[in-house]
């Protein structure tokens, strides 16, 4: 064997280190080869390889002749040179489960690497308490075996409450545990991680680099050898990574209910269905956080000396709302660093000042998503700076996507960082921002209820207007996206005492809330509206919230309370001096009279409304007159006058809101129908299904829609009534709408009519 030294070859202690190493030797002597890959680091009086020094065979390939161990200019060979095999990896989780998926994915890849002869990167990305180290240690654990030469494992402390490990400090702990002599350990970190990917060049090694910060720090540590796995587990998804060295990306979510609760209720067969239920309640309180769960479990253990059903409804006491799960969720030894409120506060206080701030505000959201718009109104910064911001709330898995140009937060993260604006914020701050949102969403509200409904009263000035929608349709969609949060903006409003915030934005809500048939949510903005313009002293935001109360009652059916809150919003727009408003009132209470039978006060209170509509010359509220009063004079009995009625109010459509159309169309059909012109009475139907879909009310629609399927069967044809009626019912089950039923049940009765 041929022994040739091409550099530096430096020695202490009668260890050496050499630059370079290479065996092309056979095992000779029972010796074995000085390593399997040529590259080596040994404890003293063995060999350190790092790449200059060759030992070959002569060139015909014979090895008669061996070096013993000796040392050859400071060069020290032992023949029995064995290279430190590393086990580093933590204990595995006991009771680990429900990440299949995720370790199929990562196995899968693995896969994958080595065939196309890659270096293998894995991420595992997730929330704080998600169990991202988990499921690495158990992954690494199936799979060491097919990694002879060790594992190593770091803990990078990218968000905890020690001093985040730089890559140096880690590369020094990695060549150590290799076999490399401390003095030989190089100070800078670039020649640190050389060495390191000469050292691991070949070999066999498995790496979790845990609770990564960023891509900068982990960088230098990942070998570029493809025989070694690299598995690193970060709040953060290091995108830079997954870029660069197209490394796997797992993004790890909470567990589901069903996992959550088995893993609450463990091995306890027969429970009853109360303390399943009671199970899931706890679960869904903990958020599906395995952290959490791990945490309660251990509360229910120590409460074993009563029932799981008892144990468990004291724990629900003590998690009344997220909240108080920050207080709730810590260990019962103690232990700091599996304790919620500790294990959040670390990805808190390692983000830069402007992401805190904007991570902070968002926590006064009272919404279940948000968009940018509304994290730029909470912050008060431009929308492009909020769209970076949040990008990197949720690479830092603060946040998560929830929808298109929408996000949201875990529920404990929510709690948390509303607690750190209390915290954070001074309360004048705390205050301005919330007003920031609530005005956002009364202008945006108005600006939608503008196209929607253009004839009607405003909330909001000319002048306070904002941007514009640009269709019917862009209008309505929004309404549709935002309603739930404009909900909550209304209650919003109201508990933080912003009382002429809270009803504007409630009364800017009618029009989206009518056209969708969300009768019960209408019912409460309008109470709530109702408190709140009473509070402030504001009677014209009383009378106004009086009034749509009244509407939204008659839509419930309530037309008694729908009457009388009809005369006092009546009352006090009369008293107000305010034409408009009583004509309205009046007209309310005339619809909610018909309901109840009672025509002739009906008809009374109707001309009332309809002189002061002609006097206003308010076209739009002159068409709804009209169709009402021809909804009276059907009623009557009287279906010439009624016709008359629609027809005029059709005749007002340009002025008209869409609804109102399609309620004249109805009406003029529903006289056909007296008439007994079902082809007449059809079509008529036919037009009033086209105007709601038109308008966006699909109610209205489907109840067009079930009128004319049954024309369409009077006049034999059955196949065309089967469609209309099927369409009707797809928009009742769409809308959640009782009456699917009957319609489920008309269908099943008269079926296609060609079998």
């Amino acid at each position: 064997m041929v022994v040739t030294d091409t550099g530096d070859a430096n020695a202490s202690d009668g260890s050496t280190a050499v630059t370079g190493l290479s065996v092309r030797a056979p095992e000779a002597a029972g010796l074995g080869p000085v390593s399997d890959t040529g590259h080596a680091y040994a404890s003293a009086g063995g060999i350190a390889n790092t790449g200059h020094l060759q030992i070959g065979t002569d060139p015909s390939g014979s090895a008669q002749t061996v070096v013993q161990a000796g040392v050859i200019n400071r060069l020290t060979i032992g023949g029995t040179a064995a290279l430190p095999v590393p086990h580093q990896l933590p204990p595995r989780v006991v009771g680990f489960r429900d990440r299949a998926g995720a370790v199929s994915a990562l196995t899968a890849n693995l896969e994958r690497r080595r065939l196309a002869d890659e270096p293998a990167v894995a991420i595992v990305s997730g929330m704080g308490g998600v169990g991202k180290t988990s499921l690495a240690v158990h992954w690494i654990h199936a799979i060491a075996d097919q990694f002879p030469d060790g594992q190593l494992y770091a803990n990078l402390r990218g968000f905890s409450d020690g001093p985040t490990a730089t890559a140096s400090q880690v590369l020094e702990q990695f060549l150590r545990s290799l076999g490399v002599p401390a003095d030989e350990i190089p100070e800078d970190e670039d020649s640190r991680a050389a060495l390191f990917r000469s050292i691991t060049h070949g070999r066999s090694l498995l790496l979790l680099l845990d609770n990564a910060l960023d891509a900068r720090q982990v960088r230098p540590l990942i070998p570029s050898t493809v025989a070694s796995l690299t598995v690193i587990t970060s709040r953060n998804r290091l995108t830079g990574l997954a870029v660069q060295l197209g490394a796997q990306r797992v993004g790890l979510e909470p567990f589901d209910a069903q996992v959550a609760v088995e893993m609450l209720t463990g091995d306890r067969e027969g429970l009853p269905e109360t303390d399943l239920m009671l199970a899931d309640d706890i679960a869904r309180k903990c958020g599906y956080l395995p952290l959490t769960l791990r945490i309660t479990l251990e509360r229910l253990a120590s409460r074993s000396l009563g029932s799981f059903g008892a144990c468990a409804a004291e724990i629900i006491g003590e998690l009344r709302d997220a909240r108080a799960a920050l207080d709730t969720f810590s260990p019962l030894d103690d232990d700091s660093s599996t304790e919620l409120r500790v294990v959040l506060s670390w990805s808190y206080a390692d983000i830069p000042d402007d992401l805190a701030r904007t991570f902070r505000l968002l926590g006064l959201h009272p919404g279940a998503d948000f968009s940018a718009a509304d994290a730029a109104a909470l912050s008060a910064i431009e929308r492009t700076e909020a769209v970076r911001r949040l990008d990197r709330l949720v690479q830092l898995s603060l946040l998560e996507p929830s929808g298109r140009s929408r996000f949201r937060f875990h529920d404990l993260l929510r709690a948390f960082a509303a607690e750190r604006a209390q915290g954070d914020e001074s309360g004048a701050e705390v205050g301005l921002a919330r007003r920031r949102l609530l005005t956002r969403y009364l202008i945006r509200i108005d600006a939608a209820d503008r196209v929607l409904a253009p004839g009607r009263r405003h909330v909001v000035s000319a002048e306070e207007a904002g941007e514009p929608f640009t269709s019917y349709e862009e209008a309505l969609a929004w309404c549709d996206s935002e309603r739930l949060n404009s909900m909550a903006m209304v209650r919003a409003a109201e508990a933080e005492g912003e009382d002429d915030l809270c009803w504007r934005i409630a009364m800017a809500l009618i029009t989206p809330l009518v056209l969708r048939s969300y009768h019960a949510d209408r019912r409460e903005v309008c109470e709530i509206g109702l408190d709140a313009a009473r509070r402030a002293g504001d009677r014209w935001g009383e009378a106004w919230s009086l009034m749509s109360l009244g509407g939204a009652l008659r839509e419930l059916g309530l037309n008694d309370e729908a009457a009388r809150k009809d005369r006092e919003a009546a009352s006090l727009w009369r008293a107000l001096g305010d034409a408009e408003g009583e004509g309205k009132s009046l007209n309310n209470l005339g619809g909610a009279l018909i309901a109840l039978g009672r025509l002739a006060e009906a008809a009374q209170v109707m001309e009332d409304a309809l002189r002061i509509r002609r006097a206003i010359g308010s076209q739009r509220e002159l068409a709804i007159s009209l169709f009402l009063l021809g909804d009276l004079h059907l009623a009557q009995g009287d279906p010439e006058a009624a016709e008359q009625n629609y027809r005029e109010s059709l005749g007002l459509r340009a002025a008209a809101d869409r609804q109102t159309i399609g309620f004249a169309l109805t009406g003029l059909a529903e006289v056909a129908l007296l008439r007994g012109d079902l082809d007449a009475a059809q079509e008529a139907f036919g037009e009033a299904a086209d105007a709601h879909e038109e308008s966006g009310y699909p109610n209205g629609q489907a109840i067009a829609l079930r009128s004319r399927a049954r024309c369409l069967r009077g006049l034999g044809r059955a196949d065309d009534a089967y469609a209309a009626l099927t369409k009707a019912l797809a928009l009742l089950r769409a809308a959640g709408d009782p009456a699917a039923d009957e319609v489920q049940r008309e269908l099943e009765e008269h079926g296609t009519g060609s079998e």
